[in-house]
């Protein structure tokens, strides 16, 4: 059994209706089927902030998806396996004043 530790900043709280979450499953997951997950617990809403509008299949320019500190986007990403402990943060950057 692993247990991740979410963090969920904004707007993703606004959907979650929480900054932190811990969630257990059976076996290790990868990242793709944790966003799954969360798609389903969450709904369209959230999914919709993780894909870029203009690009379909691409995750959005504003994403940032953190595992234990470190931003993960390099190619394959989504096949991350998670493990026991692993510490996850959902960010959306925004720019300007």
């Amino acid at each position: 059994m692993i247990e991740l530790s979410l963090s969920f900043e904004p707007p993703f709280n606004e959907l979650t209706k929480s900054l932190h979450k811990k969630l257990k499953f059976e076996n290790e997951i990868t990242l793709r089927e944790l966003i799954e997950y969360l798609k389903k617990e969450y709904g369209e809403d959230f999914h919709n902030l993780l894909w870029d509008k203009k690009n379909t299949g691409d995750f959005s320019s504003f994403l940032s998806i953190i595992i234990n500190g470190m931003s993960y986007r390099k190619e394959g990403f989504l096949d991350t396996i998670l493990k026991n402990n692993d510490d996850i943060t959902f960010l959306y950057l925004y720019f300007g004043g």
